[in-house]
């Protein structure tokens, strides 16, 4: 037979553990206390053994066995019941006086049961007693009832044996209790599972605010679920873009190349239909790469070797490289950059990121246009503003262009496949660089902000922030 699901759960299986401790200290701290408790009132039966004896040795020392005998008749008359009990034997084991039955006695102190005189057959009478011999031979045996130890231990067992009972109790039913949070939690969490599973990907765990170690690990699975969500839309839309704008190129490379099967006539009309091709293919190749980079950047293969980078150097290499560039469409890209700059991350994706941002800026720019790049520290860390006095991009349009194959109505006509941006915004994510597209009256400014903070373990992709601005 299974037991209940309640349990069987680790919870349930950890407060019988406990339980199980529990009820040991308990036997042990009941074992010491009974021991205690035995010594106390074994010597305290003792104690007043020992003034009764001292005081009938001082009578046999000064008046005599007749006097004893005596004292001991006017004890047992005035209480016949007890709860002192005597015997004094002579040398030869014959009883002189008491009212205990002659017995062996094992000599200096001991426990003794005898049958009592006015109780049923089956009670017995328990007394602590000692032997004391006297100068002449007799042998004085002197019992006090010890009842009342028996009732101590009594009451310790009772006392020991309901608290234990009601340990126990409260064990298991606190066990049965957090067994059945826990498991209402993690059933929530399953459930959530389940539905995920199902296809609901916007299901989310709920908090319960009480900002325990579940709550925070709710919240990371949240995060996760929600950066999980994020991907699969992404991957959505990345399918659906690639459906749409490659469909173009590939349809037409696929018209040239039956248009020249149809038209071609000598081998130098194919070379050049293929070169033709090739340039086209070229295009579909970078873009798929462009595609490739994207998503592992995003998934963050592409970011385990974060270290610190010497922004300014990087700056400096970036508009060196592209100042031949500017020259040739007699543009001027000027730069304002600091010596001591550095940030935390991967210099490849930074200067990849960077070097998108120029060319973006000089490529949609006009000739004789004017591109700045300039750095500055700030109390939050580092600025970086890149402006050109181009065309710009319409406020409208500003959270649209880190889209994929998204391209400005203006700019459809220059080569690109509208993914440039989208590089830029999965590498800013990766190193929680928020990105701020604004005016430049005229043209674009785009502003980099670097954290202080160096993201030692892989941030998620929820950090960055794009903020367009007049």
């Amino acid at each position: 037979m299974a037991l209940p699901r309640l349990l069987r759960t680790s919870s349930f299986r950890l407060t019988l553990l406990y339980a199980g401790l529990f009820g040991a200290s308990v036997l042990v701290l009941f074992g010491v206390i009974y021991w205690a408790t035995d010594i106390y009132m074994t010597r305290s039966l003792d104690a007043d053994i020992d003034s009764d004896l001292t005081e009938l040795s001082d009578t046999f020392r000064t008046a005599g066995i007749s006097s004893l005998v005596v004292m001991i008749s006017e004890r047992l008359r005035q209480s016949p019941d007890g709860p002192t009990h005597y015997l004094l034997e002579n040398a030869d084991g014959k009883i002189i006086a008491g009212n205990l039955p002659a017995l062996a006695s094992p000599g200096g102190r001991f426990d003794l049961s005898l049958p009592s005189s006015d109780a049923p057959r089956d009670d017995q009478l328990s007394l602590r007693a000692r032997e004391l011999e006297l100068p002449g031979g007799e042998h004085l045996i002197l019992g006090v009832d010890a009842h009342p130890r028996t009732e101590m231990h009594e009451l310790v067992l009772r006392a020991f044996g309901w608290g234990s009972v009601i340990t126990l109790v409260l064990a298991f039913g606190g066990g049965a209790l957090i067994s059945g949070g826990l498991l209402s939690r993690i059933e929530t969490i399953a459930r959530t599972a389940r539905d995920i599973m199902d296809g609901d990907y916007s299901r989310r765990i709920p908090l319960r605010g009480t900002d325990d170690e579940f709550d925070h690990l709710v919240v990371s699975l949240n995060a996760m679920l929600e950066q999980t969500e994020t991907s699969l839309e992404s991957l959505r839309h990345v399918s659906n873009d690639i459906a749409h704008d490659l469909r173009t190129p590939l349809t037409r490379l696929r018209q040239r190349l039956e248009l020249a099967q149809r038209q071609a006539t000598s081998v130098e009309e194919w070379r050049s239909v293929g070169a033709a091709c090739i340039v086209e293919m070229d295009a579909i190749l970078e873009t798929f790469r462009a595609l490739l980079r994207i998503a592992q950047i995003e998934s963050g293969t592409a970011t385990r070797n974060f270290a610190e980078v010497d922004l300014s150097g990087l700056l400096q290499t970036v508009v060196e490289v592209y100042e031949p560039m500017a020259e040739e469409k007699s543009q001027r890209l000027a730069a304002e950059i600091p010596s001591d700059l550095a940030v935390w991350g991967d210099r490849e994706l930074l200067a990849q990121m960077l070097a998108n941002i120029v060319e973006n800026a000089m490529k949609h720019s006009p000739y004789k246009a004017s591109i700045d790049v300039v750095a500055m520290t700030t109390a939050a860390g580092v600025d970086v503003v890149v402006t050109d006095n181009g065309p710009g991009i319409p406020e409208t349009e500003r959270d649209r262009v880190f889209d994929r194959f998204y391209r400005v109505e203006h700019s459809r006509s220059t080569p690109g496949g509208g993914l440039g941006l989208t590089l830029v915004k999965a590498i800013a994510a990766r190193h929680r660089i928020a990105i701020e597209l604004g005016d430049n009256k005229p043209g674009l400014r785009v502003a980099l902000r670097f954290s202080l903070m160096m993201p030692r373990v892989r941030p998620d992709s929820s950090s960055l922030s794009v903020r367009s601005g007049a």
